[in-house]
């Protein structure tokens, strides 16, 4: 998993600024609740004489209902836990961008000093030779970054974890 270190860096913070959290399901189960609320319209209030009304409000309820309910289990049954930024009271927004090989002292230079506005400038690449691993707080209090090099089948860190706290 390419962002552990940055994950681990994060929980280390002290005063519990980031903990581990599992994600919710509350989407989930309102996604099959709103397909269930479809298959019950459909089969209890539709009279289309046609059937696409019908059959479009089936075909949604069950495709809703379904995912509602794998997505309910996976994320209860998961061992996996994400960054929840505890003051700002929300999950932690996770991005990677790739970089050409060529920008990569460019971007190690904008990461060490923290300059977001100079690494959203930089161009992006659509091959992952370098990649830029970042987490955020909704508000940008924190942010976190990392840099890996895919080399030899794996990527590796190939500069410290930078944590801007603001």
């Amino acid at each position: 998993m390419i962002e552990h270190n940055i994950c681990e860096a994060l929980y280390a913070l002290p005063g519990g600024v980031v903990e581990p959290r599992r994600q919710p399901v509350c989407k989930p189960i309102l996604a099959t609740i709103v397909g269930a609320v479809l298959l019950f319209i459909n089969f209890l209030a539709i009279d289309d004489k046609s059937g696409a009304l019908g059959m479009t409000l089936m075909v949604a309820g069950i495709t809703l209902l379904l995912f509602g309910i794998v997505v309910t289990i996976a994320r209860l049954t998961s061992d996996k836990r994400i960054p929840y930024h505890t003051p700002s009271k929300r999950y932690m927004r996770y991005s990677e961008r790739y970089y050409d090989r060529a920008q990569l002292e460019m971007l190690k230079k904008y990461v060490s000093s923290g300059d977001r506005l100079m690494i959203d400038s930089l161009q992006t690449s659509n091959v992952a030779a370098i990649t830029l691993v970042e987490y955020h707080s909704v508000n940008d209090t924190l942010i976190a970054y990392a840099i890996y090099e895919y080399y030899e089948f794996d990527n590796r860190l190939i500069s410290e974890i930078k944590i801007i706290q603001r």
